[in-house]
């Protein structure tokens, strides 16, 4: 299950996720630094490590994402 009923919508790994991408999407780059996504996501009330972990770790398992410190790379097409 992606969200669970009980769960808070805006904080749900999925939401993160989608946050992320958006970021990502409006630097128009492949990369971003961790800490920019920190920085913006606290922007949107999300400040703890957790919301962030599961937000990239449902990117990462999904195969879109890749990381190399402190960057988060867009996975593409021929990886």
């Amino acid at each position: 299950m992606l969200v669970s009923k009980d769960e808070n919508l805006k904080t749900s790994s999925v939401y993160v996720a989608s946050l992320i991408l958006k970021q990502i999407q409006k630097q128009k780059v492949n990369k971003i630094s961790i800490f920019e996504v920190s920085k913006e996501l606290r922007k949107h009330n999300i400040s703890r490590y957790r919301h962030l972990f599961f937000g990239l770790a449902f990117l990462y398992s999904s195969g879109i994402i890749d990381f190399k410190d402190p960057f988060i790379y867009i996975k593409s097409k021929n990886d």
